[in-house]
């Protein structure tokens, strides 16, 4: 098991402006742009400082806090299908059944920590 969980790959944060949001962390906090995404009807833009990666999380239809505004932590894995078994092995809830393709052999997989909290597997 010691193999399996590498490091946090990156923590989500719900951001109702995303432009602003964007702004203040470059420009106030110092964060480096990484690249941003919409895989969904949800826009996603990384940015890092100092080895860790931030997340923010577009806001839409006023769905604004149902997982908090740290929105999610992302736990980095070597063999995301092993992790899951290790999910249901300890009685973890689960949100989902399968681990997604995110494209270029990448996966993420969502669950439940024991208060509530979301927390996501992510291979790349």
């Amino acid at each position: 098991m010691e193999n399996l969980f590498i490091g946090v790959e990156h923590i989500g944060i719900k951001a109702s402006e995303l432009e602003k949001a964007v702004r203040f962390y470059i420009e106030v906090l110092g964060f480096k742009y990484l690249y941003r995404i919409k895989p969904g009807e949800v826009e996603l833009v990384f940015l890092e400082l100092g080895g860790t990666v931030v997340e923010l999380v577009e806001v839409v239809d006023g769905r604004k806090y149902e997982d908090g505004v740290v929105n999610h932590l992302a736990i980095r894995v070597a063999d995301i299908t092993k992790a899951i078994e290790h999910l249901k092995a300890h009685h973890v809830e689960l949100t989902s059944s399968e681990p997604m393709s995110l494209g270029d052999g990448r996966y993420n997989f969502f669950f439940r920590g024991p208060s509530g909290e979301r927390l996501e597997f992510y291979q790349a």
